[in-house]
């Protein structure tokens, strides 16, 4: 066992949740690591990751022979990595996502360069050396389908894909609805570790904000649905705490994804939702995916996302499918009120306008 002496440690966006005075020393991998434990590994070759978000937000370059804390996990980027904890102990792995999570990429993109290779110096322990997982440091949920006390309405934001625009119009929601003087709560609940998202949402005027991290999971590619539900009754829970009048949550990539799918066809979960926004690339992944939401007997109110950049295409899926496609103007100019059905006056004080994040490396 060996202390964790080196001031100058960068500590990933995924150790968030856990206390620094916690991390005590580094211990040897004698057995394979599970998801959310935390590594302490030295950056060998740098690849498509030359960058991390530490703890604060903040994105740091990285440079070979840095030593950063992270969280084993899985990733599922259809156009990025396909990364999976490892099965064994290990000397080393890859940099998985921006966010710290940790594993060994399966496949990619034919796009991405090879990713960031880390040395494992072992396992992050606490003082009595047991190794820490951020699990440990996960929020509280109560019973899975037991509803709080909470007149707050719930939407979901669904995609066909990655880069659909379901974070842009998730944000656009938050500050259409805040802009109107509701209260608004935001959430992420699959996905891989990274801020940027949940950043956007605070801008965008909700508060509070949680995710999947916030729950105590680096990623949630592989959980079981036992698993997802904890994580979503855990996050829906706790932003039903602050009382809003509504809380929006985004479910991250396709509605074909594995725990994209597991949660859709879940009762539990589908009970909770007041109204779906499907956010779709084209006008024939909006066909497809609101044909799938209907068959979930999901109150499907609008699809949205990278579609409605296109007018024509826009126009297409309205004629095809009977419910209003939403661009971010069409959201913001008070149509909003039509599609969801509030009895309360949507009202600005101003013209405002939201616009889709700035990418950056996940």
């Amino acid at each position: 066992m060996q202390l964790i002496d080196n001031p100058n440690i960068k500590y990933s966006f995924t150790t968030r949740a856990v206390p620094l005075d916690e991390m005590a020393s580094v211990v040897p991998m004698y057995a394979p690591p599970r998801i959310g434990d935390l590594v302490l590994a030295e950056v060998q070759d740098l690849g498509r990751h030359n960058r991390m978000e530490i703890r604060t937000g903040v994105t740091m370059y990285l440079f070979p022979g840095d030593y950063i804390v992270g969280a084993f996990g899985n990733r599922y980027a259809t156009d990025q990595y396909e990364g999976y904890l490892p099965t064994r102990p290990v000397e080393a792995c890859d940099l998985l996502s921006v966010g710290g999570v940790c594993g060994e990429v399966a496949s990619q993109h034919v796009s991405m360069v090879d990713p960031t290779h880390l040395r494992i110096v072992g396992l992050v322990s606490d003082k009595y050396g047991r190794p820490i997982n951020q699990r440990t440091f996960g929020l509280p949920s109560h019973a899975v389908g037991e509803r709080l006390e909470s007149s707050a309405e719930v939407i979901l934001v669904v995609g066909s894909s990655m880069n659909s625009g379901k974070t842009t119009t998730a944000g656009t929601l938050a500050r259409a609805l805040s802009r109107a003087n509701f209260s608004v709560a935001a959430g992420k609940i699959t996905g891989t570790a990274a801020g940027k998202d949940g950043r956007f949402y605070e801008a965008c005027g909700a508060k509070p904000v949680l995710d999947f991290t916030s729950a105590g999971y680096p990623s949630t590619y592989m959980l079981a649905l036992e698993e997802l539900l904890g994580v979503y009754d855990s996050i829906l829970s706790n932003l039903r705490g602050s009382n809003p009048d509504y809380i929006i949550l985004e479910i991250a990539d396709g509605i074909f994804q594995r725990e994209t799918r597991m949660l859709l066809e879940s009762a539990k979960f589908r009970r909770s939702a007041d109204h779906v926004f499907f956010a779709a690339g084209d006008s024939l992944s909006a066909e497809s995916g609101v044909r799938l939401v209907r068959e979930y007997g999901l109150p499907l109110r609008a699809t949205a996302g990278s579609v409605t950049q296109s007018p024509l295409a826009s126009r297409e899926a309205e004629v095809a499918l009977g419910v209003p496609c939403m661009s971010i103007d069409r959201i913001m100019d008070g149509t909003l009120k039509e599609v969801l059905g509030t009895g309360r006056a949507l009202e600005w004080s101003a013209r405002d306008d939201v616009f889709a994040p700035t990418e950056e490396v996940a």
